[in-house]
């Protein structure tokens, strides 16, 4: 997956939208001095993909002092040569809206396909948790987070042992020419 562009209003300090584009395939590098929203990005990225959009655990989202607040994140990203979509929109204005190609997904449906590419769960009730997050929850470490890795390697492992057993199979069965 290619993350290519990302736009967040009403979102802790951002409450004006706040777009960050042109991301460059390999590794992009935001810096920043301190409090000027560098983890706000991530926890955005993180609540778009693992919080459902009707989720109250999300408060954290607001901006500071506005009760009213509608935090939303929108999201482009290419996979398997296919463009993706996603807005999510917490607490004051639940939606989540997800396009792939030509093809639209609201609510539920959208969080759904959205987890399975991914290859993650979303919890029944209450905030998302390292257990839910399968592979990308290895990925995607919080500051200050670094010492609880452990949690998202062992609720990883089945994710990470079928897609190594899969590939194996296809390279078993192709007698090595992949």
């Amino acid at each position: 997956m290619k993350l290519q562009r990302m736009r967040i209003e009403q979102l802790r300090q951002f409450r004006k939208p706040f777009v960050l584009d042109n991301l460059q395939s390999g590794l992009n590098l935001i810096h920043g001095p301190n409090e000027s929203g560098k983890s706000t990005l991530v926890r955005a990225i993180r609540a778009a993909f693992f919080e459902r959009y009707r989720s109250t655990a999300v408060d954290d989202l607001r901006p500071w002092g506005d009760s009213a607040a509608a935090p939303t994140i929108e999201l482009d990203f290419e996979h398997d040569n296919r463009n993706w979509h996603l807005t999510k929109s917490f607490l004051q204005r639940k939606r989540c809206d997800l396009t792939v190609g030509t093809e639209t997904y609201s609510e539920d449906d959208a969080e759904e396909k959205l987890a399975a590419l991914l290859g993650y769960q979303y919890p029944k009730r209450g905030a998302s948790k390292a257990e839910h997050w399968g592979i990308p929850g290895l990925l995607w470490v919080e500051q200050g987070t670094g010492q609880d890795i452990e949690q998202a390697i062992e609720h990883a492992g089945d994710h990470l042992k079928s897609a190594l057993n899969s590939m194996v199979g296809e390279v078993a069965s192709s007698g090595g020419m992949t």
